[in-house]
């Protein structure tokens, strides 16, 4: 009554999980440096408005890098989002798709 597949089934699962985690992980550095880079330039650009926005002090120090440092975090967010995101809908279709799949085999059988 076991199904051979079964197991190839369980292990293609733990592979695609396994390919989701890292695709979270690298699209959220990617967003990560994207938004240190955006800041960054919004802080070379008008210096005023980040002083502004964070009520910096001048014994604060660099504010590019402030403003780097705070593009990451936020990008960061907004990349770990989005990728969970993506992932989730990925999931629901893949989840969708075997159930239909196992449906078929139980009509043949």
């Amino acid at each position: 009554m076991d199904n051979p597949e079964k197991p190839d089934l369980q292990n293609g699962l733990v592979k695609t999980a396994a390919g989701y985690f890292l695709l979270v992980l690298f699209g959220s550095l990617v967003a990560s440096l994207l938004g240190g880079a955006f800041g960054a330039l919004t802080a070379i650009i008008s210096p005023a408005f980040v002083k502004g926005l964070f009520s910096l002090k001048p014994e604060d120090g660099s504010i590019t890098r402030y403003a780097f440092t705070v593009g990451m975090i936020w990008g960061l967010f907004i990349g770990v989002g989005v990728s969970g995101f993506a992932c989730l809908l990925t999931t629901v279709v893949k989840i969708i798709r075997l159930k239909i799949e196992h449906r078929k085999i139980d009509k043949d059988s």
